[in-house]
């Protein structure tokens, strides 16, 4: 059920390639993720996977100062143009070297938890204690926003993951119902546009801790 993880590209290609992909409307898609998750001033949000942080830097724009955000993501290369860019941003987010499966946290830190295109990439096992990770740093009641593959999609199209077109084998549909069983309810979900032609079509669930 999971895709290849490629070779990580450096950070300015990274960033390059989102900002092309998305025809400068990188923004507008992160924008609507901070919607989804229905954070507020005040909150404590952990970003997972956060990459170069520009889904982490929109969150501590809503959030604000009463607020904060922490972005993990294993690769060091990334994190390091995150911290410049919220530099740039003049927003505090705390970026640190980590992985979904083994969160450095404290049982309930956080109001809200967001993971984009993360899931796809991890083998079973690490996606399982991955899911189990973000619903342990939860506070009760918090949520949960995970976005990725998911939803119809056409297989004869080229695509960033299937550039042959065919099935990724991946849906964020199908993984959803296992977010119950760790404490995790479904509020919401659909599909959401990620601005990105070349890009799968994208689900997102949000589940709200018990």
């Amino acid at each position: 059920m999971t895709v290849q993880a490629r070779p990580m590209p450096s950070a300015l290609r990274y960033d390059l390639t989102i900002l092309l992909a998305s025809r400068g409307r990188e923004g507008r898609f992160r924008k609507k993720q901070v919607e989804l998750a229905r954070l507020a001033p005040g909150e404590l949000v952990l970003d997972v996977g956060c990459g170069t942080g520009t889904l982490a830097i929109a969150a501590a724009r809503r959030v604000g100062a009463t607020g904060s955000v922490t972005g993990i993501d294993p690769a060091e290369n990334l994190l390091a143009r995150a911290r410049g860019k919220a530099r740039r941003a003049r927003v505090a987010v705390d970026f640190r070297v980590g992985t979904g499966d083994g969160l450095s946290f404290e049982d309930a830190s956080f109001d809200a938890v967001l993971s984009t295109l993360v899931l796809h990439h991890l083998p079973h096992d690490v996606l399982r204690a991955s899911v189990r990770e973000m619903r342990r740093v939860l506070k009760p009641g918090g949520r949960a926003l995970v976005v990725d593959i998911g939803g119809v999609q056409d297989a004869t199209k080229s695509t960033l993951h299937a550039p042959h077109g065919g099935h990724v084998g991946f849906d964020l549909r199908e993984l959803a119902p296992r977010f119950e069983p760790v404490g995790l309810t479904e509020i919401d979900s659909g599909p959401v546009d990620s601005g990105m032609p070349r890009l799968e079509r994208l689900w997102y669930v949000l589940a709200r801790a018990a």
